[in-house]
């Protein structure tokens, strides 16, 4: 059985009707936001009733990242895979730019996806009419409100989009020995912040839809 992991009950409550609604064995986990209390939850959870837990989907919003290079990027309500999670804020920051710390004082803060589980989670979106991006995500710990400092991110980490907890649920799952995916709707391009713009309500919906196809069809797998 696979966990489905998402920050808040706003991004959960969508995939709970649709299992409700259907006979897909699921148990779900509303994280909290950032990377220190997704990781406490989800290992608490996994320490005390994960023993029939076999990999986790971690779903829910992104902001995407403006790709000023002339390269297409993804836009609101696009779905997104990650291929690769890195912990893209960790270390000095000066301003809208960042220096990262030596990897003796922070660890290992990039996690690649399992390849086979990745192909087989795009051929499913692919069958179902969804057509996702495939990139890095960068894992923040406070959002990036300028489109500078998302930029300096991007160019850093040839970032797709990014969000505050993916990274370190990669890193909880690799410690458990749990194949892992996220998938991820665009709520919100990474610009100088303005929520106006933002589709939150219709990127919740979007990610629970493609979270729900991935549970349904890697439970038959």
């Amino acid at each position: 059985m696979f966990l489905a992991v998402a920050a808040t009950e706003m991004e959960m409550a969508p995939l709970g009707r649709m299992l409700a609604a259907s006979k897909v064995p699921c148990v779900t986990l509303v994280a909290g936001v950032g990377p220190v209390e997704s990781a406490l939850r989800i290992a608490r959870f996994l320490c005390t009733d994960g023993r029939h837990i076999r990999g986790i989907v971690n779903f829910g919003v992104a902001g995407a990242y403006i790709n000023l290079q002339g390269y297409q990027s993804a836009a609101p309500l696009d779905v997104c895979l990650a291929e690769r999670e890195i912990a893209g804020d960790f270390g000095i920051c000066y301003g809208d730019n960042m220096d990262y710390l030596p990897e003796e004082l922070t660890g290992r803060i990039a996690y690649d996806i399992d390849r086979s589980l990745l192909l087989q989670a795009g051929l499913i979106l692919q069958r179902n009419d969804l057509h996702p991006h495939v990139g890095t995500f960068v894992t923040v710990n406070a959002v990036s409100g300028t489109r500078a400092r998302g930029e300096n991110l991007r160019q850093q980490w040839q970032g797709l989009c990014e969000n505050m907890e993916g990274a370190s649920i990669a890193r909880v799952a690799e410690a458990f020995g749990l194949p892992f995916l996220e998938v991820r709707s665009i709520s919100n391009m990474v610009e100088n912040r303005n929520s106006q713009n933002w589709q939150l309500d219709e990127a919740c919906e979007v990610a629970a839809g493609a979270a729900f196809l991935l549970l349904r069809e890697l439970e038959l797998s």
